[in-house]
């Protein structure tokens, strides 16, 4: 009788690299978190439809298009006392010419996420090889597209394992506003922060309300940077567009290392 197959050695081999990914993602969130020094966060465009008009845009962009993002995250730190001055530094990359493999739809099971996952960390380390380490660089693939196209933005998602996210935006100045929320929200979810909205967009009281404790409640003036709306009414809720509009309340805080766990 075998004791020792060829299945067998493919099995210890995939274990052998689950193992190390295992380690490795644990120390690359401890060093994306300390925030120690600033998050060094590429932002990597990719031309989504193929669009003259597209790539025009995407030639023109230059690290002061995402100014804002800095911004926003070294405003929102300064009361947290953090030694990164400003927490993030947030560069243009080289346009990327392959398109990341597409996810799984929303309600997918487990197995078809975790391939996924899998598929795009092996996809980001194919197409952006780089000589610096990746444990403390968040790598955002943008996939632009033309606002009059007739295709509606796809939902964008920010992978914690990887500190990797893919964000769907139009390729349009006046959209760029909008398109750094979106990229910070996604980034925010890279370091281990949760949405704050529950069914049909609407905020989770009270992680979700950027301002729980208003009176009257209602209307909201900003909002939580994860749940990314703002309540006027117990019936209207409006979309942020901007990241003048939102904060980063306490439970996003913690979640992401800003402020020590319980």
């Amino acid at each position: 009788m075998k004791l020792f197959s060829f299945r067998n050695f493919r099995v210890l081999v995939l274990l052998m690299l689950l193992a190390a990914a295992a380690i490795y993602t644990h120390g690359q969130r401890l060093d994306s978190t300390d925030w120690i020094d600033p998050l060094v966060v590429m932002v990597f465009p990719i031309n989504g439809d193929g669009d003259p008009a597209t790539a025009v845009y995407i030639k023109g962009l230059t690290d002061a298009d995402f100014a804002p993002i800095d911004r926003f995250t070294g405003r929102h730190g300064e009361k947290y006392d953090l030694l990164a001055d400003p927490p993030t530094l947030t560069r243009i990359g080289p346009l990327v010419s392959s398109v990341p493999p597409e996810p799984p739809e929303i309600g997918a099971n487990v197995l078809n996420s975790v391939f996924w996952s899998l598929r795009m960390r092996y996809w980001a380390w194919k197409h952006t090889p780089d000589d610096v380490s990746n444990r403390e660089r968040v790598r955002i693939f943008v996939r632009y597209q033309q606002p009059d196209g007739g295709e509606p933005l796809v939902h964008s998602l920010g992978l914690q394992k990887g500190l990797l996210g893919l964000v769907h935006a139009y390729a349009d100045e006046s959209q760029n506003a909008r398109n750094n929320l979106v990229i910070t929200h996604e980034l925010l979810h890279t370091v281990g922060a949760t949405d704050k909205y529950g069914p049909g967009g609407v905020p989770l009281f009270p992680d979700g309300f950027a301002e729980p404790d208003r009176k009257p409640f209602f209307p909201q003036r900003r909002c939580e940077i994860m749940a990314g709306r703002v309540m006027l009414s117990e019936e209207v809720v409006e979309m942020a567009s901007r990241l003048r509009q939102c904060l980063v309340g306490e439970a996003t805080a913690r979640e992401i290392g800003w402020i020590e766990g319980d």
